[in-house]
């Protein structure tokens, strides 16, 4: 095993640990990797653990070991102990969590009472925890500039290129991604915050050219790309126009207008409520029955923070979600694809679904775990 990945060891035999209101079941181990540690000694027990796991004070108030001070008390085998050293190793040390520990997420190691892993909160994502601790990404084969190439495309599959973009002024970032079909794999992504719209569309039009030259100018209509047209989006479009949509490789792919519509047609895909949570619904079912494959350790890193949010979802405060955005119109693409090419459809037919399939519904969180 690499001690150096994350990787979740499923609890298949049950077992319970020990908590504060008694034994409870948990969802497996996790191994966290190899990590500092901080060896926290109180006058009755010792803790190895890493410098952010959270320890409890009176109330069970959580505190991180690296911020425990001499003489402060914290609960040890359910009373209050007083602590009397945190130090830091030298050597890195394997560390090890459990996952998802029922009912209050705390639970006893050594007599100390700390809480379990906590980088996701149980049902509080889109994609199921369980999922997403065995979503582990690799590394680019190769970089182009700042896209990151995951494989090589090739002839004889159909690849779709989603652009989200963003001012490139320093706050959100724009995104880029690449899947190949049908076998659903992500090829390439790009992201970044600085770069002005005009240099985000060129780009797009230059990972377009790329594809095309790597499965032959023979396979056109292999290609198949669009754009988040909301607001900053229309932007994109004005740039499309001006370098002419005859350059970008491929077809442009729009969402149909709508019967009785009344609002002008524009090119691309115009994020609303409901096909956000649509995209979201099918996006869980494509991930979770491990019908697409993600290669990208970012968009991982988005999707653990991509979490319910009133009625929808968006990524957590001050994280960003501009990848996952990207996904979602990849996700809207297939769609309207499977209702052109056979090999899409077979794909993603509606017989491969689980029954009863009902699209995520979002849920309140309560903070005071």
């Amino acid at each position: 095993m690499d001690l150096h990945a994350e990787e979740l060891i499923k609890n298949k035999l049950g077992l319970t640990v020990l908590t504060d209101t008694g034994w409870s079941k948990f969802d497996g181990i996790l191994v966290k990797g190899v990590k500092k540690i901080l060896h926290v000694t109180t006058q009755r027990h010792s803790l190895k653990s890493t410098p952010d796991h959270k320890y409890f004070l009176n109330g069970f108030k959580p505190i991180e070991g690296r911020l425990l001070l001499p003489k402060q008390k914290i609960l040890v085998n359910g009373k209050l102990d007083n602590v009397v050293s945190v130090k830091w190793l030298l050597d890195e040390e394997p560390v090890y969590d459990l996952f998802n520990v029922e009912q209050n997420h705390r639970y006893y190691a050594n007599n100390v009472l700390i809480k379990n892993c906590e980088f996701l909160v149980y049902d509080e994502t889109l994609i199921n925890s369980l999922k997403l601790v065995e979503l582990y990404g690799k590394e680019p084969m190769m970089k182009m500039g700042q896209v990151r190439w995951y494989k090589t495309p090739t002839a004889g599959n159909l690849y779709l290129i989603a652009l989200d973009p963003s001012l490139g002024t320093g706050g959100d970032y724009s995104a880029i991604t690449v899947f190949e079909l049908p076998s659903m794999v992500q090829v390439a992504e790009w992201h970044h915050n600085i770069t002005p719209i005009q240099g985000q569309v060129k780009l797009f039009r230059d990972i377009l050219l790329y594809v095309q030259d790597e499965i032959g100018a023979d396979q056109y209509n292999s290609i198949y790309w669009s754009v988040e047209n909301n607001t900053v989006g229309e932007s994109a479009l004005v740039v499309i126009d001006n370098l002419g949509e005859e350059t970008f490789p491929g077809l442009f792919v729009s969402e149909p207008g709508r019967k009785g519509h009344v609002r002008k047609f524009r090119k691309g895909f115009n994020t609303t409520f409901n096909n956000k949570i649509a995209a979201c619904s099918k996006l869980k079912f494509f991930v979770e029955e491990d019908k697409m494959v993600i290669n990208s350790k970012p968009l991982i890193t988005e999707l653990k923070s991509f979490i319910a949010h009133g009625i929808s979802f968006k990524g957590k405060p001050g994280q960003h979600d501009d990848l996952v955005a990207a996904l979602l119109l990849i996700v809207r693409m297939i769609d309207i694809l499977a209702e052109w090419d056979p090999l899409v459809f077979e794909k993603m037919r509606i017989e491969d679904r689980i029954e009863d399939w009902e699209a995520p519904l979002p849920i309140f969180v309560s903070s005071n775990m």
